[in-house]
Formats: C-alpha cells, sequence, structure tokens
C-alpha cells in the first residue's frame, strides 16, 4: 500500500499540443535541453516564445553527471526564469528536475533533495516537462537520477515537489526518433509498468495506469519500431502509453531491474532501457517466489494463456518480444569483455544492491543473490533460486 498521494501534473497530449507554450503565462524561459534536440526541435520552440525571453541551457549529456546539473543551477540563478522548461529525452528532464530544484533553493547543494522534507520550491519558477522520447516517463516521476563524478554511481534524488506544474505531449515530437532510441526506450516504458505493478508500493490506481500501459505497449511499439515509424497515430500510442507508466512507477516505485540497470548503465554504459530489458526476465523469475498472482493478472489482462505456469509464460512472452524488437537476451550479448565483466562484477552489484529503488523489490534481496543474476543474466542461464 502507497503512503504517498497519487501526482499527476496538467497534462497537454495530442497533435500540436506544444503549441500551449505560446499560452503560459511566465515572461521568462530557461530551456533545459541537449544540442541535438536543439538543432532538431529549436526552431519550433523559438515559435511558440516569440513573445518571451528565453535562453537556452544545452549542456545536458545522456546520464546526466552533477557537475553539468550544478553548472545548468548556476545558469539559471544568473538568468533568473520564471519558467524552466525541460524538453528531451530522459536525461534532459531529469536535468531540468535538479537545474529547478537548485535554483529555487540556493542554500542547498544538489544531493540535499529528499523526499521527506518540504523544499518549498516553486516560489521564483515553474516547471514544466515535454518529452521527445517515448519511455522514460520522467515527466510524471518525483525523481531525477544523476551520475555522481566523484563515485561514478548514478545516484536518484527524489521530491514530490520535483513533479512538474503541466507536461506537454506532442506525437510530432518524437517521429524524428532513430529506430534503435525507438526500441530501448519504449522497453524502458515496459519494464516501468511491470516492475511498477509487482513492486512493494503498487495500489489500486497504480496497477490501473500500468495494466493499461503493458496493452498499448505490446500492441503499439512493434509497429512503431517498424513500418509504422511514421504514423502519427502509432507514435500517439507509443507515447502516451509511455507517459502512462511514468504516472504508474511514479506513483508506486519500480524494482531490481532498475537498480541492476542503473548499475549497468553506470559501469558499463549500456543505454538504460537495453540495461533494463535485457534484465527484466532474470528479475521476474527471481521474483516468482512473491509475484506469481500478479503475473497472472499481468496474462489475464493481455489476454495471454497460461501454459506451464504464470512465471514462464510471462517471461517467454516478453523475451519472444524484446527478440523481435532486435535486442539482447543475455548481458553477455552487450558486448562487454570478459575481462571487462569480471573485473566490474563486485562494483555492479555494490552499485545494485545500494540503489534506492533496490529496496521497494518484491523479494528482498541479498548482496550474494545480486551477484547470482549478474552471473545468470549473463550467461543468459534461467534463474531457479
Amino acid at each position: 500500500m502507497s503512503l504517498m498521494p497519487i501526482k499527476v501534473p496538467i497534462i497537454y497530449h495530442g497533435k500540436g499540443s506544444l503549441k500551449q507554450l505560446k499560452s503560459m503565462k511566465q515572461k521568462k524561459v530557461l530551456i533545459v535541453t541537449d544540442k541535438i534536440i536543439r538543432d532538431i526541435h529549436g526552431d519550433m520552440i523559438e515559435k511558440y516564445l516569440k513573445k518571451k525571453v528565453f535562453a537556452y541551457f544545452d549542456e545536458v549529456e545522456p546520464d546526466p553527471k552533477d557537475k553539468t546539473i550544478i553548472k545548468g543551477g548556476d545558469f539559471a540563478r544568473e538568468f533568473k526564469p520564471d519558467l524552466i522548461l525541460g524538453i528531451g529525452g530522459g536525461s534532459v528532464m531529469d536535468s531540468a528536475k535538479a537545474i529547478y530544484f537548485l535554483y529555487e533553493r540556493e542554500d542547498k547543494t544538489l544531493y540535499e533533495c529528499d523526499p521527506i522534507s518540504y523544499l518549498g520550491l516553486g516560489k521564483k519558477s515553474k516547471l514544466i516537462l515535454v518529452p521527445t522520447t517515448s519511455g522514460t516517463g520522467s515527466e510524471n516521476t518525483l525523481a531525477a537520477v544523476i551520475t555522481n563524478t566523484q563515485t561514478g554511481q548514478k545516484v536518484v534524488i527524489a521530491s514530490q515537489e520535483l513533479l512538474p506544474v503541466a507536461i506537454i505531449l506532442d506525437p510530432k515530437l518524437p517521429l524524428k526518433m532513430p529506430q534503435r532510441l525507438t526500441v530501448s526506450t519504449g522497453v524502458d516504458a515496459i519494464v516501468h509498468a511491470v516492475e511498477g505493478i509487482i513492486n512493494k508500493m503498487n495500489n489500486d490506481f497504480t496497477e490501473g495506469l500500468n495494466i493499461h500501459a503493458l496493452k498499448l505497449l505490446f500492441e503499439y511499439l512493434p509497429q512503431a519500431a517498424g513500418d509504422g515509424a511514421n504514423d502519427l497515430k502509432v507514435r500517439e500510442k507509443v507515447h502516451n502509453a509511455a507517459s502512462i507508466a511514468g504516472i504508474g512507477f511514479g506513483n508506486s516505485n519500480c524494482g531490481i531491474a532498475h537498480s541492476c540497470g542503473h548499475a549497468l548503465g553506470a559501469v558499463h554504459h549500456i543505454q538504460h532501457g537495453i540495461a533494463v530489458g535485457t534484465m527484466l526476465p532474470f528479475v521476474l523469475e527471481f521474483n516468482k517466489l512473491v509475484s506469481e498472482k500478479k503475473y497472472t493478472d499481468i496474462l489475464n489482462s493481455l489476454n495471454i494463456p497460461i501454459n506451464d505456469s504464470p512465471t514462464n509464460t510471462l517471461v517467454n512472452f516478453i523475451r519472444d518480444f524484446i527478440k523481435k524488437l532486435g535486442l539482447p537476451l543475455s548481458l553477455k550479448e552487450l558486448g562487454i569483455s570478459q575481462s571487462d565483466w569480471d573485473q566490474n562484477l563486485d562494483r555492479l552489484v555494490e552499485f545494485a544492491k545500494t540503489d534506492v529503488v533496490a529496496v521497494f523489490n518484491p523479494r528482498s534481496t541479498s548482496e550474494e543473490e545480486f551477484k547470482k543474476i549478474f552471473e545468470h543474466a549473463w550467461e543468459g542461464k534461467k534463474i531457479d533460486f
């Protein structure tokens, strides 16, 4: 049972919804993005901000570093916006949240953002997020994932006050995503929805959202990654589904597919959606002892007949699905050398077990179990412990 309120930003969605920027009452806009998004979408964004003063902070990198975010916070303090607009993928939206925090609370350091304290954000500015990829769901979550440059670990900061006042889901924006990014971000959304259903904080509200997100993603993601890549309706369905899953897991949580995925991203620089997608079947097998009833619920909602067991049926369905999308079925297939794997296994385990989301996994996971999960995922072996 969740002890937190269900919170959802105002959602503007559908073709042309980016035009909503014209009606925002704020006058001074800081656009947080990366250089690629600025090149692709900058002209369109600026068209809707003609009557406003705006500036870019476009230095966000994949797996954003704390040093970059601190630089963005300094830039915001100089510019003094009344609106911070994050437009891009998950790294950009996480950065925009963290920059918003640093701007609003000049007396705080980055890692002092926590979900327990009242921070009093929103006195100087508002936060609006516009995803250009369909998968991270970051526009609907209270968290931001940041790379600690001292340790190399991905660290989660969180606060209910990091939720934006509004999000804009314009399906024209993801039309320009390359196929590989469409697949990886879409699979990330699937993992959000599945882990959002089985984690310890799952509740009636989030389960309904996550189930519907799965229905949409399993139907429309293969189309978006294939012949339907330029079909606006298909893109809209995937874009909406990813955001729905963001609301779903954002108001519950995720689990060790994500803690392991964060570790793989930090240590081996594996793209997040690919990392969590590869880990999900192994994590489902590990969680079988406590989650099989939830697996049955998922399968029934998708009208998938159960064969020998709910766990095997769901795991095989997901493996077949991600294989058809061209993703690997084991960590060994990710291009990590045997020597790098052996050298960094203990570091992977340390990062995964200390990741904050690990505590929400439905089955408690010891250090030794994390190591065995990684070893089985490396070899592609079925988990039976």
